[in-house]
Order: C-alpha cells, then sequence, then structure tokens
C-alpha cells in the first residue's frame, strides 16, 4: 500500500490551521491623533447631552434648576465623566481582566509532525515515513486554581484603585470650588473696602486742606486707600486662577464654566462632630478606607502566589501519545514525561514569595498607623480652626454693632461721616479676617473628610457607566 505522505502532511497542516484561525482574535488598528486633543478638549462642556445624562444616572442629589444649576455633588461627577486619570485606571482594570480569563486557561496541547524520508526502502514499501506526536500537559498541585485566586485579587485590587482615585478627584474638584467661593467672597469684601478707604481718604484730605489734620495722617490714609486698591487687584487675579483651577480639576477649559451657575453654598457649612461619630468614623476608616481595602486584596494575592510557587515545586506532566506509518506498519506510542526536581525545588521563588506577602502585610501595619495619626492630627487642626472661627466670627458680630451704631449716631447729627467711614472700616476688616478663619476651618474639614476617605455630610457615588 502506497501513502502520498506529502499530501498527508499539507492536509493535516491546512487542517490544523483552520482549526487555530476559527478561535482567533483580530486586529483593529485605532490610530491616535495628539494633533486633534486641543480641538477636543476645547469642545468639553458642561452643557453635552451625554454628560447630562451620565450625571442624571448617578445616585446624587442635584440642584433643584438641573442643568442650568450645578451642585457640588454633579460638578464632581463632571470631573468624573471627563477626568483621564479614570480612563487610564479603567484600562488597567480591563488588563485585570483579561488575565482572570488567562489564569482560568488550561495549557494548550500540542502536536509535531515528522515525516522521514526512508533512502533504501525495499521494493513495494513506501519509503515514507509519517509521523504524529501529541503533548498533552497536566497541571498539578492546583497551579489553575492559584492563578485564578491571585488574579481575581490583583482584579479586586485594581476596582479598589478606581474608587481611591474618584475620591481624590472628589476632594480636588471640592477643593477647588472652595478655593473659588472664597476668591469671590473676597473680592467683594475688598471692594467694600477700597471703597471705604476711598471715601477716608478724600474726608481726610478735606480736613487736611482745612488745618484740622497733619500731613502724615493724610499721607496715611493716601497709603491705605492704595494698599486697599492693589489687595482687591491681586484678589480679582486670585479669582480669575481659581477659576482655570477649578476647570482644571474637573478636565475642562475655563470657558465651560462661564455661563455656569453655581449652587455650591452647602460646601460652606461646618458638620457637628461629636466624640462618638468620630471614634466610629476613624475605625471605619481603618477598616474601609480604599487604599487599605486595595492592600488587603494585593495581600490575598501575595498568599497566592505564594501558594502557586509551592506548588510548581511539584512536576508537571506531559502526556505524549503518537502515531507513525512506518513503511506500511501502523505504530502507536504513548509517551510520559516530567521534570525531575533534583537540582531546585523553586526555593528562591518561594522565598521572593514569602518575602513579598511580608512586605504587604508591613505595608498595610505603616498604611494603618499613618491614617491613625493623620486622623488625629486632622481632628485637632479641624477643632483649633473651628475655635478660631468662632472667635473671628464673634468680633465680627460686634463690630456689625459697633458700625450699626455709628451709622445711627451719624444719622442724629451727632457724629463726623469720617468717624462713621472708619466704623465700617473696621467692620470689613473683622469681616475679611472672619471669612479668612471660615476659610480654613472648610479647608480642615475637608482635609479632615479626605483622610477619612468618608463624606461628613451626604456625597456622591463612586463614578460608574462610560466615558467618552
Amino acid at each position: 500500500m502506497m501513502v502520498n505522505a506529502g499530501k498527508l502532511t499539507r492536509v493535516a497542516a491546512a487542517s490544523a490551521v483552520l482549526i487555530l484561525a476559527g478561535g482567533c482574535a483580530n486586529y483593529h488598528a485605532k490610530p491616535l491623533h495628539p494633533a486633534a486633543f486641543a480641538r477636543r478638549f476645547s469642545q468639553r462642556s458642561l452643557t453635552s447631552t451625554r454628560l447630562i445624562n451620565y450625571v442624571k444616572n448617578e445616585k446624587i442629589k442635584l440642584a433643584k434648576q438641573f442643568p442650568r444649576r450645578w451642585n457640588a455633588a454633579s460638578l464632581v461627577c463632571a470631573g468624573w465623566y471627563y477626568s483621564p486619570v479614570l480612563r487610564v485606571q479603567r484600562a488597567r482594570l480591563a488588563v485585570d481582566r483579561a488575565n482572570m480569563v488567562t489564569a482560568a486557561e488550561s495549557p494548550n496541547p500540542s502536536v509535531a509532525l515528522s515525516p522521514t524520508y526512508a533512502a533504501k526502502a525495499g521494493p513495494g514499501i513506501s519509503p515514507w515515513i509519517l509521523g504524529f506526536n501529541f503533548d498533552i500537559p497536566i497541571e498539578t498541585a492546583g497551579r489553575r486554581e492559584d492563578r485564578m485566586v491571585q488574579a481575581k485579587a490583583l482584579t479586586l485590587a485594581g476596582r479598589y484603585d478606581l474608587g481611591q482615585i474618584a475620591w481624590n478627584l472628589r476632594k480636588q474638584i471640592r477643593v477647588a470650588i472652595i478655593n473659588y467661593l472664597f476668591a469671590r467672597k473676597k473680592v467683594g469684601i475688598l471692594a467694600q473696602q477700597a471703597y471705604t478707604t476711598e471715601l477716608i481718604q478724600s474726608l481726610v484730605k478735606s480736613r487736611f486742606k482745612a488745618g484740622d489734620i497733619s500731613r502724615p495722617v493724610y499721607a496715611a490714609s493716601k497709603i491705605q486707600a492704595r494698599q486697599a486698591a492693589l489687595a482687591l487687584v491681586a484678589a480679582k487675579g486670585l479669582l480669575r486662577q481659581r477659576r482655570i483651577q477649578l476647570a482644571g480639576a474637573m478636565s475642562l477649559p475655563a470657558a465651560a464654566l462661564d455661563d455656569v451657575r453655581l449652587s455650591v453654598s452647602g460646601l460652606l457649612k461646618l458638620q457637628p462632630m461629636g466624640a462618638a461619630a468620630m471614634k466610629r468614623l476613624t475605625r471605619d476608616a481603618l477598616l474601609n478606607r480604599m487604599d487599605i481595602q486595595s492592600l488587603l486584596a494585593q495581600y490575598r494575592a501575595a498568599a497566592a502566589a505564594l501558594k502557586l510557587q509551592i506548588a510548581r515545586q511539584y512536576p508537571n506532566i506531559h502526556l505524549g501519545p503518537g502515531y507513525s506509518f512506518n513503511q506500511g506498519a501502523n505504530e502507536f506510542t504513548l509517551g510520559f514525561s516530567m521534570t525531575l526536581p533534583i537540582f531546585n525545588q523553586n526555593q528562591g521563588a518561594i522565598g521572593a514569595a514569602e518575602a513579598r506577602r511580608r512586605i504587604i502585610a508591613a505595608e498595610l501595619d505603616q498604611k494603618q498607623t499613618m491614617v491613625m495619626t493623620h486622623i488625629r492630627t486632622a481632628l485637632s487642626q479641624y477643632q483649633s480652626a473651628r475655635q478660631q472661627w468662632r472667635a473671628a466670627r464673634a468680633m465680627e458680630r460686634r463690630s456689625r454693632r459697633q458700625a450699626r451704631v455709628a451709622r445711627q449716631v451719624y444719622k442724629a447729627g451727632a457724629e463726623s461721616h469720617l468717624a462713621l467711614a472708619e466704623a465700617i472700616f473696621l467692620r470689613n476688616t473683622f469681616v475679611q479676617t472672619a471669612l479668612q478663619a471660615r476659610f480654613q476651618a472648610i479647608a480642615a474639614q475637608e482635609n479632615l473628610q479626605d483622610i477619612l476617605e468618608m463624606p461628613l455630610a451626604p456625597a456622591p457615588a463612586n463614578p460608574k457607566g462610560n466615558h467618552p
């Protein structure tokens, strides 16, 4: 019986190609165009239909006139929507999910074709020896399960990292909003102060010309008026910077905030903080902060990696059945092979995996210690800032009462216009001091919330959905 071995080889190779091609993915090119980024960025706005739908789908409390008015929660959602940092982490999560698929895969068998030509074959005997050899790997010691546990834990850690990034963006946007609001309030106060000092200078000038006031007093009023004018110019410049910083925190061009009406007065409220509530929040932070949860997931992944390296002490088994058509005879073989753990038992890799597990355990201890210290420091700063704000507010109220009395006395004709202007100037000074104290208290409260990674008031959930 004559066999066309070359034809059989070609048929076998073609069949193998068809089998492999049936389950293969195809490549789709997605070229990048960095030059078009500036155009796309300039087109971002808070009026995008996709953005508005995204914000509406989030479980947050919206402003009554949304999307005409935006509160802090909706602005945070807009920042999540446009954030490139979140898109990077989502792409990394996609890699982690693909690694989970890879970890669950079993090793593929392989086949080897070995056609051989016998130059001195006898008459009537095919000179071709056609052979097929298979290699079927069998994993032992639960390697596949360990890989799956490791990949799942790393994916979970990536999800917590995504939540951490979202929280950090929330903090940046809220701080940018607070900075912008206080800069705007400061401009209003300094505008009043500039007007008051200009009025005082005008009144002092009249008295100076009348000989009732000395030249040094008049010069001091001029300096005071100019300093107030310069302070107003600086405050207006800072307000423009704060507006740009707010847009930047949301990954938006500054022009996107031109026609936006903000409804964010809730950010300027100081939340009460009792000892019992603080104890509960501290305990929750030490357990539930997203960076701590990420480290716990990484520890589980490290433990699975250690088990995987221990399992690799034991060799995998390779079954090698084969067939050959040898000059008219059908020959079958059953091969068996394994690596002999003679010269090493994977001790180096086991030691490294065990050390990595100890590192993560130490990092978790370090993180919790740091969090505890930072919470106590932030709480102390917050309490101190609240006390300073209360003292500044009391002085502000006193100065307002004095300004009202001065106005009544002036209207009654018992006091001069200059005395009234000076009382108003003093009131504005204490108003500015109280505003600065309130800003520091609000900033301390935001810092405390950031360390706790838990809002002291209701806040939006973590981001979800599709992003551009």
